[in-house]
């Protein structure tokens, strides 16, 4: 199954407006196309029930019009044919020639061999023959009659009356030669009524594509404006969703859509009351816990001044300097991650260049390779510590630090690399330091407590971006920062 769905992830769009309107045109087509198969085995059916008739009944008049004048005597054959060609056009064409005239007949087909078949054995029944006969089927423009050399469309004005009536379609002629004696043979020409089936049923016609087109193409538009309807609340949870992943304050999301779209909304607006409140409740508690320590460690600190033992009163001093640092960063880790700062378009090669200061100011080498402009939209002071933190990393730890910036191939995202020439990280330990106070075994200090990385992660996260851990090529640590251009990437 994650085969198949994979399948399908691949040669559809990706958008639900996209893949609901080419799946439902798909399957109008296919239903469709189903249904005019269906109608054209009935019409077949219909029609080769109706061309067995017509052929049936068309031979025994062949064969009595035949029957009749092979009857006749031999002076009195063109007296009749003269008689009857006063008459005027009729649905027979009756003439006796000396030869027999080839004739260009239309392409073979299952249903004309089928035709040909019921009229050579209603014929033959009819005049109980056993001589060689001729059936052809000719379109009427290239119809010869006579001697052969005349086509029934140029025939002079004073012999239109005597010709075959047209009967406007594209209907084959059915033309029998049979020899009735020396150098006599009967030529007897008659149209096929309705017989453009003969040349083989046409499943596609003008009429059909233009009809199958139509009703495609309105169930298309109107498949369209139904899904955006439905997808457009969707569209408006999935962008308040983000904003709440990415830090903003929670913001009520009107009921709309469908039953189940109103369900799913009141479900996020429940769960952002909750998230919101969470996080209120967790910045008073963290208040009162700086507000409530404070009293103790003071406290403790005189306690330790009464102390006689200088070199218990020197470890006690030490343990309590640690205390009060790990308390102040955890106070200071939690107003980072809280602190709600307005977006707007930064240019990060700026921002760099600050950040890499420092090593000037410690007298560390260092370099800088990023383009003049580089506009991202985040929270600038966020950043700002985000890339602090990770350059003060580099300088404490590797005495060095490069940094890189670029856009990605894509031009959707910014790719900064912080680089150093120490120690390095382990690649078992590389997804461990992000935890709170990992230190790869160093004890805490009043500048590094091992939630610097921890810090980053959160900040880099909530402008929806990566981070990730490599090593340098000849030594060190690679640190690399992928931040998308715009804050907001929901479509």
């Amino acid at each position: 199954m994650t085969n198949l769905q994979s399948f399908f992830d691949r040669i559809l769009p990706q958008s639900i407006v996209s893949r609901m309107t080419v799946i439902l045109f798909l399957g109008i087509l296919v239903a469709q196309g189903m249904g005019i198969w269906i109608w054209g085995q009935q019409l077949k059916a219909e029609e080769r029930l109706r061309v067995s008739e017509v052929a049936t009944n068309m031979g025994a008049r062949i064969g009595q019009t035949i029957q009749f004048f092979s009857r006749l005597p031999r002076e009195y054959r063109h007296i009749v044919l003269d008689q009857l060609r006063d008459m005027g056009g009729t649905r027979f064409f009756v003439s006796i020639n000396s030869q027999f005239i080839s004739l260009q007949t239309v392409s073979e087909t299952s249903t004309i061999r089928q035709v040909r078949a019921l009229i050579d054995d209603s014929i033959r029944s009819q005049l109980q023959l056993s001589d060689e006969m001729s059936i052809d089927f000719v379109r009427f423009e290239d119809l010869r009659i006579l001697s052969g050399d005349n086509t029934m469309v140029n025939l002079p004005s004073k012999w239109q009356r005597f010709a075959l009536l047209d009967s406007g379609d594209e209907s084959p002629v059915v033309v029998v030669q049979l020899q009735i004696g020396n150098d006599e043979w009967a030529y007897l020409a008659t149209q096929f009524p309705s017989g453009e089936s003969l040349y083989g049923f046409q499943w596609f016609t003008g009429e059909r594509l233009l009809t199958t087109a139509l009703i495609s193409f309105t169930v298309l538009i109107l498949t369209i404006v139904l899904v955006r309807s439905v997808v457009r609340p969707l569209r408006l949870l999935s962008r308040y969703a983000d904003q709440l992943g990415r830090g903003h304050a929670y913001q009520f999301l009107p009921t709309q859509g469908s039953s189940e779209m109103q369900a799913t909304i009141n479900a996020f607006n429940v769960m952002g009351q909750r998230i919101q409140k969470f996080i209120s409740d967790r910045e008073r508690l963290f208040a009162s816990i700086s507000h409530d320590l404070k009293t103790p460690l003071t406290k403790a600190k005189l306690r330790v001044e009464m102390l006689e033992d200088s070199e218990v009163r020197s470890k006690l001093y030490r343990d309590l300097d640690d205390l009060e640092t790990m308390v102040k960063a955890s106070l200071q880790m939690v107003k980072d991650a809280a602190i709600h700062e307005n977006t707007e378009i930064v240019n990060l090669s700026d921002v760099l260049k600050r950040c890499v200061e420092a090593a000037e100011v410690a007298r560390l080498p260092y370099s800088i390779r990023v383009p003049e402009s580089l506009p991202v939209e985040c929270r600038p002071l966020s950043i700002e510590r985000l890339f602090t933190n990770l350059i003060d990393n580099a300088l404490h730890y590797g005495r060095s630090v490069d940094v890189e910036g670029l856009l990605d191939r894509d031009a959707e995202n910014v790719i900064v690399k912080v680089m150093d020439r120490g120690p390095g990280i382990p690649d078992e330990l590389k997804l461990s330091v992000f935890e709170p106070y990992f230190r790869s075994g160093h004890k805490p200090s009043a500048v590094h407590v091992g939630l610097g990385l921890g810090i980053v992660k959160t900040i880099v996260q909530l402008h929806g971006g990566q981070i990730s851990l490599g090593d340098r090529s000849g030594g060190g640590l690679v640190v690399t920062v992928e931040l998308p251009l715009s804050h907001f990437v929901t479509n």
